[in-house]
């Protein structure tokens, strides 16, 4: 048999991978292979037995598996960390006498537990015409409620950046370069609570939101006897 003939009768790729398939036992029936084949490493340049090539993979699957494990025990602990703030604020805030004493300790209290530069409250519906005098509460305006649209329709908080308009209207005159925005009112969202901050990445858009929903459902719920004039 010829030396071209040996090259023609040669397997394709495919075919000896199908072939590996079928067979995976193969390396163990031949397993001085496994230290003489050679596998490029991708970054180094160099060449790598099949063993060695699997050792760095299963490495590298494992160093991929470790810092998934540790992100979701980072999360976990933000999560709990976050939950005790929310509780440490309903206790404050249920214990208030008056609107005045309400507004006061919400403000102090999301200020000293969530490291704030600024907190807003506006709310578009004022059953109570005693609280008319205060800064929370505005009249509907169709061209303020539509900045805010989307928030109020999915009654989900929001993290991140804000629109030029939405910053000039919520934080005027100030550095605010990140915010959460979180919807009040229940079962239908009326209001807003916002927390900003001077720092662009303080709050973003890869934040959860899941406990930030609990603790405007929870605001909105004791806010409602004062909405009603207790």
């Amino acid at each position: 048999m010829s030396t071209q003939t040996l090259i023609d009768e040669m397997p394709e790729e495919d075919a000896i991978v199908e072939y590996l398939k079928r067979h995976p036992k193969f390396f163990s029936r031949h397993e001085n292979l496994l230290a003489v084949l050679e596998i490029p490493h991708q970054q180094k340049g160099s060449a790598v037995s099949l063993v060695e090539r699997q050792l760095m993979v299963l490495r590298e699957e494992n160093q991929q598996l470790q810092r998934k494990l540790d992100n979701l025990i980072a999360i976990a602990k933000q999560n709990e960390l976050l939950n005790q703030r929310i509780q440490r604020l309903i206790s404050v805030l249920a214990a208030a006498a008056s609107a005045d004493e309400f507004f006061n300790m919400l403000y102090s209290t999301l200020h000293k537990e969530f490291g704030t530069d600024a907190v807003v409250v506006k709310l578009f519906d004022m059953p109570n015409p005693v609280l008319a005098g205060r800064q929370e509460f505005v009249e509907y305006d169709a061209q303020v409620f539509t900045l805010f649209e989307t928030l109020l329709g999915t009654n989900h908080p929001s993290c991140g950046r804000l629109s030029h308009a939405q910053t000039d209207y919520l934080f005027p005159q100030s550095r605010i370069a990140s915010a959460v925005l979180i919807p009040l009112g229940v079962p239908k969202a009326n209001g807003i609570l916002a927390m900003g901050s001077n720092e662009v990445s303080r709050f973003h858009a890869g934040m959860g939101t899941d406990l930030l929903k609990y603790m405007g459902d929870l605001i909105s719920h004791l806010l409602k006897p004062w909405l009603r004039g207790v």
